[in-house]
């Protein structure tokens, strides 16, 4: 199950988790269990942001993992190998008319491309 936040739009602030073949969305009027929206409600989604930013936590593990194998230069190469995480901002448009502000990772939105069949048609016609 992959998170995504719930910036702005027709729902309240909150989160949702895509799911094969439907996105839970949970915010303070849709608690749990959440709603259940299918990819086939989901009309477009389109990448308003792109942003890049270090995972803290991954770099402390790696450069202690650096340390306790090669010292000081291996908790320096621990730190600079590290990776970048991606994270999209995205607009969801549903159906229905109503649309979401959405942010997750970039693996989170291709999945949600491939379940409504939007990398499909791109690949097709290019």
């Amino acid at each position: 199950m992959a998170k995504i936040k719930i910036l702005a739009g027709d729902f309240l602030e909150g989160s949702a988790e895509l799911e094969p073949g439907f996105i839970t969305i949970q915010t303070a009027v849709y608690p749990w269990p959440g709603l259940k929206i299918t990819t086939c409600e989901i009309l477009d989604v389109t990448v308003v942001n792109e942003s890049s930013y270090r995972d803290v936590s991954s770099a402390v593990g790696l450069g202690l993992a650096g340390a306790l194998a090669l010292g000081p230069i291996g908790a320096v190469a621990g730190v600079i190998l590290a990776d970048d995480e991606i994270e999209l901002t995205f607009s969801m448009q549903l159906r229905d008319g109503r649309s979401l502000l959405c942010a997750t990772d970039k693996r989170t939105y291709r999945d949600i491309e491939a379940a409504i069949g939007k990398q499909a048609m791109t690949k097709h016609f290019k």
